[in-house]
């Protein structure tokens, strides 16, 4: 085989918490050598400063009597001149409290301004809230926001509570004015407290979970919940990527002595969702149960729905009444002079049962929605997988290492993949771009082959003992122990699970140049397709026919089958 470059130490696959620890052991090394260690990155984002009193009151007057477009656009504003000058050194830009915000948050997703809106003039609300958003994360980023405090999910919210207390050591903002102690943050309406997500929601994996259940369940809320889930893993990766670079700074500050310090991550929001213990729904287990929810899973019925009746759509009855009103005085027809008031504050009036939505899907029975679901899932374990090595590292070096928090999270993450319907499952283990990292593909493919492969399949550690030791997955390993094999049970869809697993570790070899064509690899891959074949057609006990899953599961085996030979003939050409 033609090979492309050798592969450093770098590039081979190794497993994600072993590459980790190697690589901390590396830039160890390499500073220790060096007399002028590299300079961390600037802050990419602009200082910030509280609103002034007047522009603030002007805000919370249209909030609280739901002018909501009006608040946007004055708010929008303000952003906008704050950041038109040409020096990003400028001075800090205006940026509400944290209740102006997490209002803002909760008009992105509410019903009544996304699938139950009854007024022309609220259409756009959800959106420009969100844009709004945005344009603070990317300007100001979510520490100078304080995004820490105004998305913290609570009974009740608490704005006296001021962002000193959230953002580590301090408030890197300039929102702390002389004027202002917090307590005039407060904002009066029902969606402004408990009737918000940050209070409906409970914790952030139950709101999660509803969210991800929403994706196969009733897709008009999905439209909402999957920007609201990305606007939210926007800010996540933001706060944790700028508290990384802080830690960083902090370390380099203080000549990279010792270990790097984790004191600004350990105060980052996903440790804080991490830790949070007064929702329906804490603790590791809550957590994956959260990213693996959907209509049909073992756990759907553990998330309720955030908001009351969100399956309701908008009032058709209060648009016919409208438009049938008549005002003629001498017969006594008042029009809607007597109606009560229709304003949000006052509750909309209960629309009937819309009829059941009707959802594409495919021959597996999985719909659009659950597709679109798969890299938010992910990227909200690669943030759980990156806080869990940044935090836990450092007790395990010290110490004890019997149960390892990292890799407990990745056995129960891979557990979690092993029991989706088959089309999810193929794509959550394809090499195809996905949030992650190749190291965490190494991981999770030799936990799956643990758990699809018989108890009899030979230990890696006689094959390849080096391997092994790091975590890797090598040649060797795949053709002695992982490629010749049939599924542990006779499950059609068991063994095409298997096989979509040897085609991604086949993959991923091949994209690190750590695979080539031998004879005796060809055999043993090719033993493991015919010996999964021939299991999955064993008759099973009680079943005179397959059903329509079978035939599916089939297909996928077939498929995966001959995407494996056409691997195999490449890597033959390839060595001639």
């Amino acid at each position: 085989m033609t090979r492309r470059s050798q592969p450093s130490a770098d590039s081979s696959p190794a497993s994600f918490y072993t590459s980790k620890e190697e690589g901390s052991e590396r830039n160890t090394k390499s500073t220790t050598a060096s007399t002028t260690p590299p300079k961390t990155q600037p802050c990419p984002y602009r200082a910030a400063r509280e609103l002034p009193h007047e522009l603030k009151e002007h805000c919370q007057i249209f909030l609280e009597e739901q002018l909501y477009t009006c608040a946007i656009n004055l708010l929008n504003s303000i952003l906008g001149s704050g950041v038109s000058r040409a020096s990003p050194g400028g001075k800090p830009v205006p940026i509400p409290p944290p209740s102006h915000l997490a209002l803002l948050s909760t008009l992105a997703v509410h019903p009544l301004h996304t699938t139950r809106v009854d007024k022309p003039e609220h259409l756009d609300v959800s959106s420009l809230a969100l844009g709004y958003l945005r344009n603070v994360l990317a300007i100001v980023g979510p520490l100078h926001a304080d995004f820490r405090t105004a998305f913290q999910f609570r009974s009740m919210p608490k704005w006296d509570r001021r962002a000193a207390r959230h953002t580590g050591r301090g408030s890197d903002s300039e929102m702390s004015d002389g004027d202002s102690d917090g307590t005039h943050d407060y904002l009066r309406g029902k969606i402004a407290n408990e009737g918000g997500v940050w209070a409906k929601g409970q914790d952030f994996w139950s709101t999660v979970g509803w969210a991800f259940h929403c994706c196969s369940l009733m897709p008009h809320r999905w439209r909402y919940w999957k920007a609201w889930l990305e606007f939210m893993l926007d800010v996540l990766e933001a706060d944790w990527a700028e508290r990384e670079r802080r830690d960083q700074e902090d370390y380099e500050t203080n000549g990279r002595v010792g270990e790097e310090p984790t004191i600004w991550r350990a105060e980052s929001m996903m440790v804080m969702y991490m830790k949070q213990e007064d929702g329906r729904h804490s603790g590791d287990k809550a957590i994956i149960k959260a990213l693996f929810a959907y209509n049909g899973s073992v756990s759907s019925s553990s998330f309720r729905e955030v908001f009351e009746k969100e399956h309701k759509g908008p009032s058709k009855r209060g648009r016919k009444r409208k438009r049938e009103a008549v005002l003629d005085l001498a017969n006594d027809q008042f029009g809607d002079y007597f109606d009560e008031d229709e304003s949000i504050s006052s509750g909309v009036s209960e629309p009937p049962t819309p009829q059941k939505q009707r959802t594409r899907t495919d021959a597996s029975g999985v719909n659009a929605g659950m597709v679109e679901s798969i890299p938010l899932r992910l990227r909200l374990f690669k943030l759980l997988s990156a806080a869990t090595h940044a935090l836990s590292s450092q007790r395990e070096r010290r110490g004890r290492r019997e149960q390892p928090e990292l890799d407990k999270l990745y056995e129960d993450f891979a557990a979690g993949i092993k029991v989706l319907p088959l089309d999810i499952f193929a794509l959550c283990v394809s090499q195809r771009s996905n949030p992650l990292l190749p190291a965490t593909h190494v991981t999770l493919i030799k936990l799956l082959f643990h758990q699809l492969l018989p108890s009899s399949y030979k230990n890696p550690h006689k094959v390849d003992p080096e391997g092994e030791s790091t975590g890797s997955l090598t040649m060797p390993m795949l053709e002695h122990c992982y490629s010749c094999h049939p599924a542990n049970t006779i499950s059609l869809e068991d063994n095409a699970k298997l096989s979509l697993v040897v085609e991604s570790a086949i993959q991923l070899l091949w994209l690190f140049d750590m695979v080539e064509y031998t004879t005796s690899f060809a055999a043993a891959v090719e033993t493991g397709i015919e010996a999964r074949a021939k299991k999955a057609q064993k008759k099973r006990t009680g079943r005179t026919k397959a059903d329509a899953s079978d035939s599916h599961a089939l297909n996928v085996l077939n498929s995966s089958a001959e995407r494996i030979r056409v691997l195999l003939e490449v890597l033959e050409a390839s060595a001639e």
